[in-house]
């Protein structure tokens, strides 16, 4: 691929970010602050310690990987998670690349731990330090760090997930932590044939709008 296609895929995926970004400041912060009520009102509360941050930061990396998994099994899922896929690069602008119903619904996935009893002051903290982790994946880093994969995600076994390599569609779905890929057979350690990306054959939608509504268009034609 030439360097303007290269760069033209670049600004795409920033610019599905910044709709992103928008839903998430603002529908999101409507569930964030579902978040801090439910938390402020369930049946327990968990103390704000570096124990109970190390657990709601465990707890955001197993929903992460099933819900992950999820959006590759489930159609009305992936329809979502799809725009996440289809760069034909993958580079960290692609981190940026997420539907725009995304934050929806992963945060809508977060309120149970609303309902455990894990208050918002430590359960935010943990999710942007999440958030912040699983961005570096699409990142390029020494070899020796890409492919530590006995207990951590690295971006080499995360271009694994991206490639349109038979051997490893619906691999490598863990987001921190690989461990959840080993325990549930989602683990593939050898990922040197990832070397084409996006969804099939299909070229990657420019338009961030167009880029959101494709999928949501297919799901609803298939039935």
């Amino acid at each position: 691929m030439d360097a303007r296609n290269i760069w033209k895929q670049r600004l795409s995926n920033w610019a599905c970010g910044a709709l992103t970004a928008l839903v998430g400041l603002t529908l999101g912060g409507v569930i964030l602050a579902g978040y801090r009520w439910l938390s402020a009102h369930t049946w327990g509360h968990f103390p704000a310690t570096w124990v109970t941050f190390a657990l709601t930061f465990i707890a955001l990396d197993v929903l992460y990987y099933f819900q992950h998994r999820a959006e590759h099994r489930v159609p009305a899922l992936w329809a979502i998670h799809a725009v996440h896929h289809q760069s034909n690069i993958c580079d960290t602008s692609v981190s940026l690349r997420t539907s725009m119903l995304a934050p929806l619904s992963v945060l809508t996935l977060h309120l149970v731990l609303a309902v455990a009893g894990v208050p918002f002051e430590t359960y935010f903290p943990a999710y942007l330090l999440h958030v912040g982790i699983i961005f570096l994946l699409h990142s390029r880093t020494p070899a020796w760090m890409d492919r530590a994969g006995w207990l951590f995600n690295s971006p080499y076994l995360h271009r694994g997930h991206h490639s349109n390599h038979p051997r490893l569609r619906g691999k490598n779905l863990g987001g921190v932590f690989i461990v959840w890929d080993r325990l549930f057979g989602t683990f593939e350690p050898r990922c040197d044939d990832a070397t084409e990306f996006g969804i099939g054959k299909a070229d990657t939608p420019l338009n961030p709008f167009t880029a959101n509504i494709a999928p949501l268009v297919s799901l609803v034609s298939r039935r």
